[in-house]
C-alpha cells in the first residue's frame, strides 16, 4: 500500500509556518563571488556568515584547510555543464557535504579507487549548475580569493586548526 505524506500548515498571527523555503537559495558560487569582491576581511566574513550553510562551510574548508589534500588530477576533467535553466540550483547544498569527502584525503576518499573517484567527480560536476561546477574546480585547485582571516571570523569551528 502506498503511504501518503500529510503536511500541516499553521497560521500564527497571519504568518504561515512550514519547513519549505519561501525562495530558492542563492547559488554557492554567487555567495563566494560576492565575498571575493570585498577586500575587507570583516565584510567578507559578514557575507559568509549571513549565507552560512553546511555546503558553504564544506566548500570553503576544503579550499582553505592546509591539511586537505585533493585526490584528483591537477588538470580539470572533461565534463558536460548542466544545461542552462535546469532546475538544479539546490543540488550543491544537498550534495557537497555528502559527496566531496570522496575526493579528498578522508576515510571515504581513500577507500575509493582512483578511476571511480574521477568518475564520481565528473558526475558531481554535471549535476550542479555550471557556475557552481566552476567554483568546485577552483576549490579543488585551492584558488579562492578569500582571506583566511575572513573565514576564521565567519566560521571559527572549521578553521580552528589552521
Amino acid at each position: 500500500s502506498s503511504r501518503r505524506r500529510h503536511t500541516r500548515f499553521r497560521n500564527v498571527t497571519g504568518v504561515q509556518t512550514c519547513a519549505l523555503p519561501i525562495s530558492a537559495p542563492r547559488l554557492i558560487s554567487e555567495i563566494v563571488t560576492l565575498a571575493e569582491k570585498e577586500t575587507d576581511p570583516a565584510k567578507q566574513a559578514d557575507i559568509l556568515k549571513n549565507n552560512s550553510s553546511a555546503a558553504l562551510k564544506t566548500i570553503i574548508g576544503y579550499a582553505m584547510d592546509p591539511t586537505v589534500k585533493w585526490l584528483l588530477p591537477d588538470t580539470d576533467p572533461p565534463y558536460r555543464p548542466l544545461p542552462e535553466g535546469t532546475d538544479q540550483e539546490g543540488n550543491l547544498y544537498r550534495e557537497a557535504p555528502r559527496m566531496m569527502g570522496y575526493f579528498i584525503n578522508t576515510h571515504d576518499g581513500l577507500n575509493v579507487k582512483q578511476l571511480k573517484r574521477e568518475q564520481l567527480f565528473i558526475q558531481f560536476l554535471e549535476s550542479i549548475p555550471e557556475a557552481d561546477a566552476r567554483l568546485i574546480l577552483r576549490v579543488k585547485n585551492k584558488n579562492l580569493n578569500l582571506s583566511k582571516e575572513a573565514v576564521k571570523l565567519a566560521f571559527p569551528s572549521i578553521s580552528k586548526n589552521w
